[in-house]
């Protein structure tokens, strides 16, 4: 009985991990703002997990994601998608639309990983040459 009772609760384990996995692959986004994140903040309707481990930069499967690298400028974006990218280096000041008091502006940049909604209009200012991956939702 004992080593069915072991057996089953292993068999638990294992189903729920790759779920886990196949979850991330299928939704990045959500993956971001797990609980067991330590981090993890929005601001603006913006999900930003400050220096994530390199564990959860595999999770998520950022390695296999598309590059963009741009540098200093500053100019209006609305994202046809909702877009999770990753910062490999650079710094941005983001405006989102809606929210045009000065203070309101927040910077993001090198390792942070930073989740975008669907149809969110913002000014990007990169002050710092930008270097990114990132993953397209449909």
């Amino acid at each position: 009985m004992g080593n069915h009772f072991l057996s089953l609760s292993l068999l638990l384990v294992i189903v729920c991990v790759c779920v886990s996995i196949i979850t991330t692959k299928l939704n990045p986004k959500e993956a971001i703002v797990s609980p067991t994140d330590s981090n993890p903040i929005e601001i603006h309707g913006v999900k930003i997990l400050r220096q994530p481990s390199d564990s959860k930069l595999a999770q998520l499967g950022v390695a296999s994601w598309p590059k963009w690298e741009g540098g200093p400028s500053k100019f209006p974006w609305t994202f046809k998608k909702t877009e999770t990218m990753y910062f490999v280096e650079g710094k941005i000041k983001v405006n989102v639309d809606g929210y045009d008091r000065e203070e309101d502006v927040f910077e993001i940049g090198k390792g942070d990983v930073v989740v975008f909604p669907k149809d969110m209009k913002v000014v990007w200012e990169i002050t710092e040459a930008v270097k990114k991956h990132y993953s397209l939702e449909d």
